[in-house]
């Protein structure tokens, strides 16, 4: 039954990576001097966006599909982790804020591993918890 939503949760996974690499290139451009700040500040929202879906898509799996629960577990400390993240950027605070940033996309690209590993959506429903 995890299968069900699963492919939502691999889909959104994605999609969190990939809004965070524009995130970082945007974040690139701003710190040359090139006017990225106009584009970072834009493409924010869609951070926000691309998480909370993530964070639907692995409750389904979890709650309804009978899935796994880590990563439900995941999702929501990227989503605290998110908020973190826009305060500390809209502070100034550059020595926090680009580190964090890293990390962030960091984990969801591991997490992209691990949900898009063959069979992981049957490890899921084995390693329920």
């Amino acid at each position: 039954m995890t299968g069900r939503f699963f492919g939502l949760l691999k889909a959104s996974t994605v999609f969190l990576a990939a809004t965070l690499l524009v995130q970082g290139i945007t974040a690139g451009l701003l710190l040359s001097g090139e006017g990225g700040s106009s584009v970072h500040h834009a493409t924010g929202p869609f951070v926000t966006v691309a998480m909370v879906v993530q964070l639907v898509a692995a409750l389904l799996v979890w709650r309804v599909g009978n899935g796994s629960a880590r990563y439900t577990a995941i999702s929501a400390v990227l989503l605290v982790l998110i908020g973190v993240q826009f305060v500390v950027g809209g502070s100034g605070d550059l020595a926090v804020h680009v580190p964090l940033g890293v990390a962030l996309f960091g984990v969801s690209t591991v997490l992209v591993a691990q949900v898009w590993t063959p069979h992981a959506a049957d490890r899921a429903a084995v390693n329920r918890g």
